[in-house]
């Protein structure tokens, strides 16, 4: 399996206050080259890993008219065996620990989002775990050079308080911090970094729907490999409205500030206006939505134009967006996506599809493109068969290369009984690197990775 460790969500059709769950998963899987080696000397492919995993999570969850509270915490036992040179860890693996908080108050909102994870890179999640309750895909943003044996260790913090909601004067604070560190790794491919930013917004509301707002941020990128620094300061000012029909209308204007430092290398710096509109409104099939931006980074400014349309289904949803963005003034490129969900007769379809830019790991934006599909059919009461396919591709820049990265998952699950379930099936990796601008590397080519798993789980509830 992919997760070694199983995930519990709270069931939202559960009694009011709190509830406690524990799971557990038994899972066995058998893969060659996990590490998704190319064939070459310097990069060999990596021969079969035989695994066992036994993965443990605790979740307490509590939600009030005012307060929702979960925190989970989990890991493994993995054993087995793993060919000559790989660095995937046995013993105690995977540790987890995540904390959500919400509070609303009369007119002030708090929430808090932390997590602290390791993972081995070789049984990395596919790009269908990173799918919202919007079916909206977000991989991490070093998804694509993921490749080798070893560690990934990441940790997240989000903390945002506003107060004055529908009042005359509002503030909001938000802080951000995101890190990544990757320990014994058998590539040099991914990057340590650590991502942080702060944002101050002031709400002056001279009548309901509409305020005036002034927006003060600042973010930070530490590169721990290339001992870069990225830095940015903006300010700007605009409006939030909200239109009789339903309508809203944004739009900010400032400038932005953005220079980062390489030891050894000349600092780049990007200075200039920038800002945003947006127009969303609801129609009686669903929405339609407008936007146009202009950010900025040390490599010069990116411009985003989208259109997008949002369909409401008798048993699902879709939606579509089409635009064009350029990054430092080269040509615009197109963009956009289609966000599909529909429940079928006898099971259910959900695609997601979009095209944009994103800062990678080293904090560069460049054009991405991810897919992920997933059907399931449901063949009796107690059985289904799944498949599941991702695809994700960072387009190659001057000193970066492209890489794509494609999982198809397949299978069979079966409630066992009310509470175990059983899931088996058959994966494929692929990762595929093509040297665009950058120097020679040893990662260059194409590597597979097939494996068969079959695991058993459960959910327990405490309380």
């Amino acid at each position: 399996m992919y997760l070694t460790g199983p995930s519990l969500a709270q069931d939202e059709s559960g009694p009011a206050g709190l509830r406690v769950q524990l799971g557990l998963q038994q899972s066995f899987g058998s893969y060659d080259n996990l590490s998704l080696g190319t064939g070459t000397a310097l990069n060999p492919r990596e021969g079969r890993s035989t695994l066992s995993s036994t993965g443990v999570a605790l979740n307490v969850s509590s939600e009030t008219p005012t307060q929702t509270f979960n925190f989970q915490i989990g890991g493994a036992l993995r054993y087995g065996s793993t060919p000559a040179g790989s660095t995937t860890e046995t013993g105690f693996v995977d540790p987890a620990a995540s904390l959500f908080y919400t509070h609303e108050g009369a007119r002030s909102r708090l929430q808090l989002d932390a997590a602290y994870s390791e993972s081995a890179i070789s049984l990395a999640r596919p790009l269908w775990d990173f799918t919202d309750e919007d079916n909206v895909v977000t991989p991490p943003s070093d998804f694509g050079s993921l490749q080798g044996t070893g560690d990934r260790r990441a940790s997240r913090f989000a903390l945002m308080y506003e107060t004055g909601i529908d009042a005359p004067l509002g503030f909001r604070a938000s802080i951000n911090r995101d890190s990544v560190q990757y320990l014994n790794t058998t590539t040099a491919q991914p990057t340590d970094y650590d991502r942080s930013s702060i944002k101050l917004s002031t709400f002056f509301r001279f009548r309901p729907g509409t305020a005036l707002v002034v927006d003060l941020s600042a973010s930070r990128y530490d590169n721990n490999i290339l001992n870069t620094t990225n830095k940015s300061q903006s300010a700007a000012v605009g409006f939030d409205h909200d239109l009789a029909s339903g309508a809203s209308l944004s739009a900010r204007i400032g400038y932005t500030k953005a220079d980062s430092k390489n030891t050894g290398t000349t600092s780049k710096d990007s200075t200039g206006v920038t800002g945003s509109l947006s127009y969303a409104t609801p129609l009686p099939s669903g929405s339609l939505s407008a936007s146009y931006s202009v950010s900025r980074s040390d490599s010069g400014a990116v411009d985003t134009l989208r259109v997008g349309r949002q369909y409401v289904l008798p048993t699902g949803s879709i939606g579509f967006d089409i635009g064009a963005s350029s990054i430092a003034g080269s040509s615009a490129r197109l963009i956009g996506g289609v966000n599909w969900r529909q429940t079928l007769p006898s099971g259910s379809l959900s695609l997601s599809l979009n095209r944009s830019v994103q800062a990678d790991a080293n904090n560069e934006d460049r054009f991405t493109t991810s897919l992920a599909a997933r059907y399931s059919h449901q063949v009796n009461e107690t059985s289904s068969l799944f498949a599941n396919a991702s695809y994700f591709l960072v387009d190659g820049t001057g000193t970066a290369n492209q890489t794509t990265r494609t999982t198809i998952s397949m299978g069979y699950s079966r409630a066992l009984t009310e509470d175990w379930n059983l899931d088996a099936g058959i994966n494929y990796n692929a990762r595929k690197e093509v040297a665009v601008g950058a120097p020679t590397s040893s990662t260059l080519g194409r590597g597979t990775s097939n494996g068969v798993f079959v695991s058993l789980s459960r959910k327990f509830d405490l309380n």
